[in-house]
C-alpha cells in the first residue's frame, strides 16, 4: 500500500473525497456489509460511483470472495484476507477509466 505522502497530489485528493462520500453513506454501507457477510461470508461491497440510476445513491452489491478472487487484484484480495468482519468492510469503488479504489472500512465504535 502506498502512504499518503507518496501519492500525487490529484491521487491524495481523490482518496479525501473518498473517505469523505464513504463516511455520508455509512449508514448505509455497514449494515448492508453485516447483513451481507453473515449470509454470503467474506466478501466486499463493491459501488458503480460512476452511476446513479434513480437520481438519488449508487448502485452496489456485496461480491464473496471467490467472485472477488476473479478480478485478480492484490489489494482486493489482501483486503477482504484480513479485515474483521465485526468491526470493519472492504469497499471498492468503480470509476470511470476502468479504474477502482479499495478501502478497508472500520466502523467507528458509539462513544
Amino acid at each position: 500500500m502506498t502512504p499518503d505522502r507518496d501519492l500525487p497530489d490529484w491521487a491524495r485528493l481523490e482518496r479525501a473525497g473518498d473517505f469523505a462520500w464513504i463516511r455520508e453513506n455509512l449508514h448505509v454501507f455497514w449494515p448492508a456489509a453485516q447483513t451481507a457477510y453473515a449470509e454470503a461470508g467474506r466478501g466486499a461491497l463493491v459501488v458503480d460511483t460512476t452511476s446513479r440510476p434513480t437520481g438519488e445513491g449508487n448502485p452496489f452489491g456485496y461480491f464473496p470472495k471467490e467472485v472477488l478472487d476473479l478480478f485478480e487484484d492484490e489489494d482486493i484480495a489482501r483486503m477482504v484476507g484480513e479485515y474483521d468482519p465485526e468491526q470493519e468492510f472492504v469497499v471498492v469503488l468503480l470509476k470511470s477509466t476502468e479504474r477502482a479504489s479499495t478501502y478497508r472500512v472500520q466502523r467507528r465504535s458509539p462513544r
